[in-house]
């Protein structure tokens, strides 16, 4: 039977995909969207790149400090370094936005909050999770779950802003030219 990394059997989205981009790029965006860690096998498989290949890809990406190791009983692990991530989604938000934009973003955020507080009457997602134990229907319960998910989503993104709104001015000053 023909390996599925080569082309034989493949549906149309991942030769599109192969053809698109390197093996590298994808095995980085697999990598990259992880939201527990994986062997290499398994990002191989998700890469349509071979694994010895795949390996080589994810050591330069552990040298290059977008992912973390973790050696388990499934073997070793790759994870996206968390450091990475949070520098990466605020040199976003800084090229995207104006000091007033992420201002504006970090208020409306900051009012979902307070409005989740007072509507459960409680004062963090754990708190809001636990509620789940009171007499509530199910919809009401599985609707506080994942609202509690929303609000430390929130509670993430509204310290990513803080942290770009606090060093704005460093994060988008440029050094003089030299002469």
């Amino acid at each position: 039977m023909a390996d599925s990394r080569d082309g034989e059997d493949e549906p149309a989205y991942v030769s599109r995909w192969k053809d698109a981009t390197t093996g590298f790029d994808r095995v980085r965006s697999v990598a990259s969207s992880l939201e527990e860690p994986r062997t290499a096998g398994w990002i191989a498989d998700e890469a349509h790149v071979s694994e010895p290949t795949t390996r080589n890809h994810l050591e330069r990406l552990v040298d290059l400090g977008v992912l973390v190791t973790d050696e388990s009983v499934r073997g070793k692990t790759y994870y996206p370094d968390p450091v990475y991530t949070r520098l990466t989604a605020i040199q976003e938000l800084v090229a995207e936005n104006s000091e007033a934009d992420l201002t504006q973003q970090a208020t409306a955020i900051q009012a979902d909050i307070e409005s989740w507080k007072a509507e459960y009457d409680v004062e963090s997602p754990r708190s809001l999770r636990a509620s789940v134990t009171e007499d509530v229907s199910v919809e009401d319960a599985q609707q506080r779950l994942r609202i509690a998910a929303n609000w430390e989503s929130a509670q993430y993104q509204l310290s990513l802003l803080g942290d770009a709104i606090d060093h704005y001015e460093t994060y988008t000053s440029r050094p003089p030219a030299s002469a």
